[in-house]
């Protein structure tokens, strides 16, 4: 197939790019390493309690529902690592932080430029938010499956919204007409 045709077939169709499976895993041990120290932990509270003692009643109670608040938070994130990590559909890129419950969206017609951040695993987007106002975003690229491919798609998607690749660069892109700060 042509590339530019196949480039050109890839924006119109959205790309899902899953957490990697590592991602979820450890929030499942987490869960279990943390619901059996805590069960622990209510264990000595209760067999060192005193027989009628109200303060130990009382933190056994807060043991527990800050234990309960813990198991639930990690829930929602091990539920979270089971969608896709970034999408990138003919208009935007959506990722999904996994202390939220929806993907956020930035505009590919409102980014300035992307380019990995030296020495990380990070990817820096610089953006205009919805007040024009320059915005720099990191994406940590070390929690995305397929992150060589998702690069390749965003960076096909961005040329396709007016930006360059950057001579010399890999991986980098940016507006011909826009000033670094």
């Amino acid at each position: 197939m042509n590339p530019a045709v196949q480039a050109n077939r890839a924006i119109q169709i959205a790309q899902a790019y899953p957490f990697r499976p590592w991602v979820r895993s450890t929030c499942r041990k987490a869960l279990l390493w943390g619901l059996g120290v805590v069960a622990l932990l209510g264990g000595i509270t209760w067999v060192l309690r005193q027989p009628g003692s109200v303060p130990a009643a009382r933190a056994f109670g807060v043991l527990m529902l800050y234990g309960s608040l813990f198991w639930v938070t990690l829930a929602k994130v091990w539920w979270t690592a089971g969608k896709s990590a970034v999408t990138i559909d003919k208009d935007a890129l959506a990722y999904q932080p996994l202390h939220t419950f929806r993907p956020k969206r930035i505009r590919l017609d409102r980014v300035l430029s992307m380019a990995p951040r030296p020495g990380t695993q990070a990817l820096r987007l610089v953006h205009l938010d919805k007040r024009d106002t320059e915005r720099e975003f990191f994406l940590n690229l070390g929690v995305i499956e397929g992150r060589n491919e998702f690069l390749d798609a965003l960076g096909g998607a961005l040329e396709e919204h007016g930006l360059a690749p950057t001579p010399g660069q890999r991986n980098s892109w940016r507006r011909n007409d826009w000033l670094a700060w």
